[in-house]
């Protein structure tokens, strides 16, 4: 349901020319609010198309901080105001640690890392200024649940979480809101790679899963917004797992205990 909870609000989404952050941008212009994508994608008109006439599409590479800081500028500038930010720009390099680079490990720490923490720095300031604002941070269940092979990806996400709970802290005093969402197995690009090319057992990760399903884009995008509205107003500094309870730690095929013995008599 959309009660244009987001009227008026300008948002930047990092991240959001597809998957969560594309949900997430359709989600908020459903409820009212002008976006812009932030995204180093080529096909920048294609996406504004889809997303309809309240949408812009701002061209960035986000490992570059002084971008981030002109982007923020730029739109500011543009609109009179910033009202929300989603950091959702993020990268995974899957590799064994032992076969880690640094040169591969830079770059998951520029997108994953220090460019959400740019963002809030670019934006936070006018927050501040205008008086208020929030901030919805994209962090990962592979922040709490270990992936192996995903050691830059996992710390990074980490760091977020870290990161969420600093700013919430700081700028709570300012009307800033800074709250972040660790979604588990969501059914984007991201995930269907792995699944199509056999790195990932869709059963096995199921098994663990009390909802015993994937999670949809949509149903980030629904948190997002509720992060971002005022009905939030007093949730700060929080990491939410939007994971179907994988977070948990339930057994491998822990449920069928339940299936087998809890019958009805």
């Amino acid at each position: 349901m959309n009660c244009e909870r987001l009227k008026d609000k300008v948002a930047i989404i990092t991240g959001g020319g597809r998957g969560i952050g594309f949900s997430i941008a359709a989600k908020f212009i459903a409820e009212g609010a002008k976006v812009i994508v932030a995204d180093i994608l080529e096909d920048g008109e294609a996406i504004t198309s889809k997303l309809g006439e309240k949408s812009d599409y701002y061209k960035i590479d986000l490992r570059k901080s002084a971008d981030i800081f002109t982007m923020a500028d730029t739109v500011y500038n543009k609109y009179g105001h910033i009202d929300v930010l989603v950091n959702c720009a993020g990268i995974a390099r899957p590799v064994p640690t032992l076969k880690l680079t640094e040169e591969v490990l830079n770059e998951v720490i520029d997108i994953n890392m220090k460019a959400p923490l740019f963002c809030c720095q670019a934006v936070g300031k006018y927050m501040r200024k205008q008086g208020g604002g929030s901030i919805v941070n994209i962090s990962s269940g592979n922040s709490k649940m270990i992936n192996v092979g995903r050691t830059p990806y996992g710390i990074t996400k980490g760091a977020v979480n870290l990161l969420t709970q600093q700013l919430g802290a700081e700028w709570a005093m300012y009307n800033i809101k800074v709250n972040a969402i660790a979604p588990g197995w969501i059914r984007t690009e991201m995930v269907e790679r792995p699944l199509k090319s056999g790195i990932l057992d869709e059963k096995k990760i199921l098994s663990v899963s009390p909802i015993g399903r994937f999670g949809k884009v949509e149903e980030i995008a629904n948190l997002a917004c509720f992060l971002s509205c005022e009905e939030s107003d007093y949730i700060v500094g929080q990491v939410i797992f939007a994971d179907g309870g994988w977070s948990m730690g339930i057994m491998p095929d822990g449920l069928n205990y339940i299936r087998e013995n809890d019958t009805e008599d």
